[in-house]
């Protein structure tokens, strides 16, 4: 409280006449507006003053000593403590907001010392004082207090007070016969005095930096045990201060000796015995207490060693009588059931540090055990003890792994050490700032103006790629062949003529071609690589079809408009050019904002825009726009908006069956109108675009009526204008009610068995009379307009129906193995047959089998071979045998059948191995792409023998080369994401090859660069599921009818090209240093589950890689020597976890968070390993700690350092710190030499062995015995205490627990065991070589006296400390315990014995045994 409400200083701001009148009345009226410890004192006067109440002292000491005995005291004898407190005239630190720390701790000493010193003057004193200048009196002695207490006085409850007041209206009488009563309050209250105040002493004797507040206190403590006669604390406290005391003999006052409670005692015990033979008596009360807050850090360290060393546990209760939280997990060993317990108690490495060296290696040691293979489920905070920042990072983007702790990440850095910086998921860039800005990924620029125009691919270069392909230039050369926003050269003369115009618009037409397909392409290379700032518009790439002239100073050429439509020709291409922009957008960056998507939206609907709406639809963003919204882009009445519009809604919506969006889907199907619907007239591209979107909408969930209307679109001719498109609107339809019934043939309710028999009339054609068929038809077409069906007479257009209804079957029936559905869908085996089937029909008719057949595709020639009917393969052996009579077979149609069928075959092997990678079927159909390309033109030698020659003779050359761009589109399914350079080289080939030939329609260079961009899936993160969606959305992109145009759309939809996106996963994964930030190279072990094509396999990687599919991984491991391991199960149960839609978990985020060993370099600067042999380096280096004769300046200035060679190994400040510290070469004399050799060796220790923090504790206990060997040589003693002593007793405990298996660890112990063995040998041979122990000891046993100590003299002080040694080291009984022993045995005429003294001083040591044996055995010589 302020100063101004002392009464005096109050009166004296009053006028003199308001002093007299008011000066015995004034009081406090009212308390108000109080805020925390603020509040307003309204005075009778009207004066009102601010007043702040101190909740707590400013000096750490005197708030946990009034702590203390808060909570260990009585509440009575508390009550009156604090009486005695405030009362006091000098508590000068309650009267001032500002007072110091010190004055506050003299307040309170000089309070328990006067109860100390003159007991009867400062009762009576106390008691008599009456008028006093403190703010406590003059609250205590207003009248308003004096009514209260009147009114609620209780006797005895509040012995000052009642004193006080009493002492007010009493006589001496009174107060005479209460006197003795008195006396015995204050001594009660100093003992409990004395045990709460040991209690605080206990616990900071814990803790290294409060030394000096440590020392504070015991001087406070030897004087009440000094005027209580408690001998054995007294002989306690001087055991820790040799120094600092007063001398004093063994006390007369022996009637009731109390043993004062140790907690390095109780420590050492546990470790020796086990915590069920320390002794419960050596833990002071206050620490067992529940609810204590003061000592919670005594409490804690021992509930840890209590844990270590076999504590039983009853809840939070421990068997030692301490209570415990422990954090949720699992554990197995002692070790983890004590990391859980300091996770529970928000102990973390900064409190370790707190903590003498000895009392915190067996913490230290249960961390290290753990360190290398942590349970999976334990909290975050956990992991960041351990050291292991990776797995608390993966657990935290993981809640369902573990149960968490109300942590916060500023509280997880409260457990790790306190110069590690913020812990945050790192991030790898992938944006445009952060592409690397090198020479290597520049495309060479035309012009400034040109060269300047973004593609769309630049943020693919960052440091994710840059890590994986290093000075490997193949994205440099992707990103060049799928560039469209600068103009293509063309090789012409220096001097065109007339003529050389011509065939530059001829060339330039070609390339358009080309330049309109690369989109595909690049949006598959982009795919989900970028993350959009929903502040800024998307950026979308121009599309140039013009082209500059090398040889005319790069002269540009555009495409002249009145030879072609420049606009029709860009038309679907910029819709292309925009789904690739959008596709750039990763599908992890969440939701997209619903004002994002309409902030891109134009004033006018265009292509760009419709397109951006595909790409946002098949990540899934469209969700969020609302049905106003949808139906405000259908009034658009835009073809290209309303077809990117509905695919992109069934993509977000796919397989949920939502109403609203399947009422806006099938407004577009007016074959599906009712009567009284108004007549429209759609395009078939939009009706086509609307069934497709129907199937991905009902996904998966064979709604019959769905399927009814689906089966009737295949043999309805559509309602468009256009009627070329009849072909691939009822593809469209087939795709629908494929994906419908996908893989459910066998189990969809309805009429499966009709519609299938009604699928097969579609294929087949033949006149089927049934009524089930009927009913089946009429009940679907009840209110449908008039709208004509595909037949003749009674017969089925098959040409135009067959493919949907093939395509159906192989969806519905996918891996179902259905042998009838097979066997009614047969491939031509005589000739007859093979003239009444369609080439083309049988090549999907190869599909189908094998999609249903899925288990028995192999990756084999063998396999391939089979698929061919007999016929066919013996109809093609004998082509280019001139002696063969081949006029009687149709040669044709057995070429035509074969090369189908093996197309066929190729497609069905990269949709089984889609993504895996497979090297069988790489090299396969590798082989067969190679061997189609010699058929079209030989162009290399190839391993092809067996296989038929001369194909191109009965096969035109727009088939052959149709068929080998759909193996080469196989071949980099197979391989998505992989960048394989010897199919990249290929593609290459093909690519330029066309160019070159003349053979550059647009069918084909979009399959090349389709394939391009498979092979760089996502910049080579992405790749393909074999899953049954993800086959359904290959087949689409992969439907083997190429366009002849950059707007043919006939027969399928050019967009549909696109669905390939929802069969991708993000199998990538890339491993990054948690201490950096920096992904880095790492070896992991791969396990997969057991297939029908193999056992449980485990293989190894180094990262960045790419995994195996999701529904077949089991287990990543990562391993190898330099990185801490870490193995992720992955167990899916009800949901896939790859479905869970975390971002944060490591294989959709694609990052793997690693740490690096200490004493390890990473795998990109010492890629063979021979850097991290620190053994070598370190040896190498010992040689700086000799004396170096050269000069400075002869010195060798290439040398280097011990700190630089450390930072490379570690970014730990400490360890450098250290290396520069103590470490360098400036040392002169042997001592210092020793010193800095000492400190290498322990570097390289705490190095090799990733235990950085074991410096501290090396360097603590070297000192300790540092400062011994100066004492004992030296004429002065420095050491004030003897607390390091007492620390290295317990870290030879733990030395000794280690060696007999108490605790185990199968790295050892973290502390050498020769290194403490030789300490504890340096300390018994200083001990037992100090003068004059021998009488020094037996006058301390004899009488309890230590050395004299007058004027302070140098060698009384080294006695004093020589011989509190000895007592703490060899564990000597207290000179009151022995007292008693001694009477015993003169009592009893007992012999001793050095074994029976060892029963009666069990924890004494053999050394003082004996010196004890002497003392007694003296006595039987004396009688």
């Amino acid at each position: 409280m302020p100063s101004p409400l002392d009464k005096e200083k109050l009166l004296s701001t009053m006028e003199p006449s308001e002093t007299n009148n008011i000066k015995h009345a004034l009081e406090v009226v009212d308390l108000a507006d109080a805020v925390e410890g603020r509040v307003n004192l309204v005075l009778n006067n009207g004066k009102s003053y601010r007043c702040t109440f101190r909740r707590s002292p400013s000096s750490s000491l005197t708030n946990d000593c009034i702590t203390a005995m808060a909570e260990g005291m009585s509440s009575s004898l508390y009550s009156h403590f604090l009486g005695l407190l405030w009362s006091d005239n000098n508590s000068t630190y309650l009267d001032k907001a500002d007072s110091a720390a010190d004055s506050e701790w003299e307040s309170f000493r000089n309070v328990i010392t006067k109860l100390c010193g003159n007991r009867s003057n400062a009762t009576s004193g106390i008691l008599s004082d009456t008028v006093s200048h403190s703010s406590w009196e003059f609250l205590i002695q207003s009248k308003y207090n004096q009514r209260y207490f009147e009114s609620n006085y209780v006797a005895g409850a509040f012995p000052g007070s009642s004193s006080d007041l009493q002492g007010l209206h009493s006589s001496a009488a009174v107060l005479a016969e209460t006197q003795n009563t008195k006396e015995t309050c204050f001594r009660k209250l100093l003992i409990d005095t004395l045990d709460s105040l040991h209690a605080v002493y206990e616990t900071l004797k814990l803790d290294n930096l409060r030394r000096r507040d440590l020392g504070l206190l015991v001087v406070l403590l030897c004087d009440i045990a000094y005027f209580l006669h408690e001998v054995s604390y007294l002989d306690h406290y001087k055991r820790d201060f040799p120094r600092l005391l007063k001398d004093f003999g063994m006390s007369q006052y022996l009637s009731t000796p109390r043993s004062p409670p140790s907690l390095f005692r109780w420590l050492e015990n546990c470790l020796q015995h086990g915590c069920g033979s320390a002794n419960i008596c050596d833990l002071p009360l206050l620490i067992c207490k529940d609810g204590t807050s003061i000592v919670n850090w005594g409490r804690k360290i021992v509930s840890f060693y209590s844990l270590l060393c076999g504590a039983d546990q009853s809840g939070a209760m421990l068997s030692s009588g301490v209570t415990c939280n422990i954090a949720p997990g699992l554990y197995h060993t002692r070790e983890e059931l004590v990391v859980l317990g300091m996770v529970g108690e928000k102990f973390g490495l900064q409190h370790l540090d707190l903590l003498p060296a000895g009392v915190s290696l067996p913490l230290r040691h249960a961390i290290d055990k753990c360190r290398e293979c942590p349970p999976t489920n334990w909290p975050a905070a956990a992991y960041v003890l351990l050291g292991r920042e990776d797995l608390a990072l993966l657990h935290l983007s993981d809640p369902t792994k573990y149960v968490e702790l109300d942590f916060t990440k500023s509280s997880l850095i409260s457990v790790s050490t306190p110069y590690m910086l913020p812990l945050h998921p790192v991030t790898i860039p992938s944006s445009v700032s952060d592409t690397l800005e090198t020479d290597s990924t520049k495309l060479e620029d035309v012009d400034s103006l040109e060269g300047s125009a973004s593609d769309g691919m630049e943020h693919i270069f960052n440091s994710s790629t840059q890590l994986r392909y290093g000075r490997d230039l193949r994205l440099n050369e992707v990103r060049r062949l799928l560039c469209s926003a600068r103009p293509v050269s063309i090789q012409t003369p220096a001097n065109p003529t007339a003529s050389d115009q011509d065939f530059q618009q001829t060339q330039l037409w070609h390339l358009a071609q080309r330049t309109t397909a690369l989109p595909f392409g690049r949006g598959a290379f982009t795919l989900g690589t970028i993350c959009t700032l929903l502040t800024e518009a998307l950026a979308v790439p121009k599309l140039v079809l013009a082209g500059r002239l090398p040889a005319q100073q790069n002269a540009m050429v555009n495409l002249d408009p009145n030879i072609r439509n420049i606009q029709e020709l860009k038309s679907w291409p910029e819709f292309h050019n925009a789904v690739a922009a959008g596709l750039r957008l990763s599908p992890l960056q969440g939701k997209m904002s619903r004002t994002w998507i309409l902030y891109n939206k134009p004033d006018e609907p265009n292509v760009t825009h419709a397109g951006l709406l595909l790409a946002l639809g098949l990540h899934g963003h469209l969700r969020v726009l609302t049905i106003t919204d949808i139906f405000q882009y259908y009034s658009l009445e835009h073809e290209s908006t309303t077809v990117g519009l509905m695919i992109g809604l069934a993509a977000s919506y796919r397989g949920t069956m939502q109403p609203s969006i399947s009422k806006s889907l099938y407004v577009h199907l007016p074959a599906r109108h009712p009567s009284s619907f108004p007549e429209l007239e759609l395009p078939t591209l939009i009706q086509s675009a609307a069934l497709i979107s129907v199937g991905l909408l009902y996904e998966g969930s064979a709604h019959p009526q769905t399927m009814q209307i689906l089966l009737s679109e295949i043999g309805r001719r559509s309602g468009g204008d256009n009627v070329l498109e009849r072909e691939g609107y009822a593809v469209s339809a087939g795709f629908s009610l494929g994906l419908v019934a996908l893989g459910r043939g066998q189990d969809a309710i309805g009429y499966i068995d009709t519609l299938v028999d009604r699928l097969f009339q579609y294929i087949v054609g033949k006149e089927l009379h049934s009524d089930r068929l009927h009913l089946f038809s009429s009940s679907a077409d009840e209110h449908n307009r008039s709208t004509g069906q595909i037949i003749d007479g009674n017969l089925v257009n098959i040409d135009v129906t067959a493919p949907g209804a093939i395509i159906a079957l192989a969806l519905m029936y996918l891996k179902t193995e259905s042998e009838l559905i097979v066997s009614r869908l047969p491939i031509p085996q005589t000739q007859f047959e093979l003239q009444y089937v369609r080439p083309d029909f049988v090549l999907l008719h190869v599909i189908a089998r094998n999609l249903i057949m899925w288990s028995r595709i192999r990756p084999s020639e063998d396999w391939i071979q089979s698929q061919v009917p007999e016929v066919v393969k013996n109809g093609v052996k004998g082509l280019g045998n001139e002696m063969e009579d081949i006029y009687e077979v149709d040669v044709e149609a057995l070429v035509q059948a074969y090369v189908n069928v093996v197309v066929g075959a190729c497609i069905s092997l990269g949709l089984r191995f889609a993504g895996t990678r497979d090297a069988n079927a790489q090299e396969l159909l590798y082989k067969y792409a190679v061997y189609f390309l010699n058929e079209i033109k030989p162009v290399c030698v190839s391993n092809c023998n067996g296989l038929p020659k001369g194909l191109s003779v009965y096969v035109d050359r727009g088939t052959l080369e149709t068929c080998l761009h759909l193996i080469v589109l196989s071949l980099c399914v197979v391989m998505a994401g992989s960048g394989h350079l010897q199919t990249f080289r290929f593609l290459k080939f093909l690519r330029n090859r066309s160019s070159a030939d003349g053979h550059a329609y647009f069918g084909t260079q979009m399959a090349v660069s389709l394939a391009i961009g498979f092979l760089f899936l996502g910049g080579g993160t992405w790749t393909f599921s074999t899953s049954n969606s993800s086959i359904a959305a290959l087949l689409i992109t992969l439907y083997p009818r190429l366009p002849t145009g950059p707007n043919d759309n006939r027969c399928h939809l050019q967009a549909f090209r696109h669905l390939y996106v929802l069969a991708t996963e993000a199998r990538w994964i890339q491993t990054v240093d948690v201490d950096t930030g920096l992904p880095v190279y790492v070896p992991v072990e791969v396990t997969i589950k057991e297939t029908d094509l193999y056992n449980e396999t485990s293989f190894c990687e180094v990262t960045p890689c790419s995994l195996p599919e999701r529904a077949i991984l089991k287990a990543v491991r990562v391993c190898g020597p330099r990185y801490w391991p870490q193995v992720i199960e992955l167990c899916p149960e009800e949901q896939a976890w790859w479905n869970s839609g975390d971002k944060n978990h490591p294989f959709n985020s694609g990052v793997l968070y690693v740490k690096r060993k200490v004493g390890a370099c990473s795998y990109v600067d010492d890629p063979i390993g021979s850097q991290s042999l620190l053994s070598r380096a370190m040896h190498k280096m010992s040689a700086t700690t000799q004396p170096k004769s050269c000069s400075p300046s002869t010195e060798c200035t290439g040398e280097v350092t011990v700190d630089q060679l450390v930072s490379t190994f570690s970014s730990d400040p400490s360890l450098i710190a250290f290396a520069q510290l103590f470490c360098d070469s400036s040392s002169t004399t042997r001592s210092e030499l020793d010193f800095q050799e000492f400190c290498l060796q322990v570097l390289f220790e705490c190095v090799s062995k990733d235990r950085p923090a074991m410096l501290q504790v090396y360097l603590s206990l070297y000192a300790t015995i540092g400062y011994m060997v100066d004492s004992f040589v030296s004429d002065t003693c420095t050491s004030s205490d003897t607390l390091s002593l007492s620390s290295l007793k317990i870290a030879v405990a733990y030395n000794e627990a280690v060696s007999n298996g108490r605790l185990t660890n199968l790295r050892g112990g973290i502390v050498q065991s020769a290194f403490l063995g030789s300490l504890k040998k340096r300390i018994e041979d200083i001990l037992n070589s100090c003068p004059d122990m021998n009488s020094q000891l037996c006058a301390y046993i004899t009488s309890g006296e230590w050395p004299t100590n007058n004027n302070n003299n140098n060698n009384a002080n080294k006695s004093r400390t020589f011989l509190s040694w000895y007592l703490q080291w060899y564990s000597v009984a207290s000179p009151l315990d022995i007292k008693t022993v001694a009477n015993k045995i003169r009592r009893d005429n007992i012999c001793p014995s050095v074994a029976l003294l060892r029963l009666v001083f069990p924890s004494t040591h053999i050394s003082a045994i004996g010196a004890l044996n002497r003392y007694y055995s003296s006595f039987k010589v004396e009688d």
